[in-house]
């Protein structure tokens, strides 16, 4: 059986596999925690947790695998800002972590 491991999280840092120095490099955080201002009514979209995650900091929230996230916006570098539907909290995610659904 086959383990699914969770993807690494935009910001994390991550071994360069090119170098071959076994250095450590923080990948691109960019206007991370900046949101676009979108019209409301466009992009909102349901998405499904693939895993789960914890909040690292007050501004994300934590979900369960399986758990529904409704009016999610793209923010950049592989961020959303979307609710966690089970739990009613709003907040920043990680796009890696969820799957589109409609």
């Amino acid at each position: 059986m086959e383990q699914l491991c969770a993807p690494v999280l935009p910001g994390a840092y991550q071994q360069s596999q090119s170098q071959g120095y076994g250095y450590m490099h923080q990948t691109s955080m960019s206007s991370m925690r900046s949101m676009h201002s979108q019209p409301h009514s466009a992009g909102l979209r349901t998405y499904r947790a693939m895993y789960d995650y914890s909040a690292q900091d007050e501004d994300e929230v934590s979900f369960r695998d399986g758990d529904y996230i409704i009016n999610v916006q793209p923010i950049d570098d592989g961020w959303m800002y979307g609710t966690v539907q089970r739990t009613g909290k709003t907040g920043m995610l990680p796009a890696n972590y969820i799957e589109f659904v409609n």
